[in-house]
């Protein structure tokens, strides 16, 4: 487990309240670690995880594929901004969401306007991130990616999607040579400056 500060849990520290952080939300490109380092904050802090697109299949009792087939991209996109905009007013909570969350307008503005996000955008080369997700499909733990196989497609989106994360993080770290331990105290240390 990684070594966080001394006395950092939020409970005493970091109540969650008006002007003060509510919740960490994680942004960035599919393999950049949202989940992996979102589940490492919220078992040291004792705040709730939410990954987004679990909880699009547990809500829904349908895997995202299922989704995607039965609704569509612009339907399944619906029902995540759906989704997304609820996450966004839970108090003491590490969201992850898809990497796509960024794509629509109204999301950006769902983000924009959630007062008490801290929001981070979790980096890397485009090649790097694509071959974690084909590692993780190799050993078949991967959710499902609809862009993991059209690499030009999802270079573009990468390359669109990486501005709209830097537009919107309050903070930005690389993740291509750090561990999600190494990752989850960067963020942790940034939550304290920011109350100091």
């Amino acid at each position: 487990m990684a070594d966080f500060p001394e006395n950092s849990s939020p409970a005493p520290g970091l109540p969650a309240v008006e002007g003060g952080i509510q919740r960490i939300v994680l942004i960035g490109f599919m393999g950049a670690g949202k989940s992996t380092v979102g589940l490492l904050l919220a078992k040291h802090t004792g705040w709730d995880f939410l990954d987004l697109d679990t909880h699009i299949e547990t809500t829904t009792r349908k895997s995202a594929r299922a989704l995607f087939e039965a609704l569509g991209e612009t339907g399944f996109r619906q029902l995540e901004s759906d989704l997304w905009a609820s996450a966004l007013q839970r108090s003491q909570a590490i969201i992850a969401p898809g990497g796509a969350v960024i794509d629509r307008a109204a999301n950006q503005n769902i983000l924009r306007e959630s007062a008490g996000s801290f929001i981070v955008f979790l980096d890397a080369p485009f090649q790097i991130l694509i071959d974690r997700c084909l590692q993780q499909e190799q050993e078949g733990g991967a959710t499902y990616r609809p862009l993991l196989h059209k690499t030009e497609i999802a270079r573009m989106r990468y390359e669109e999607r990486r501005v709209l994360y830097a537009n919107h993080a309050q903070r930005g770290i690389d993740v291509a040579r750090q561990s999600p331990e190494l990752v989850a105290q960067e963020i942790w240390r940034a939550v304290f400056e920011l109350h100091d």
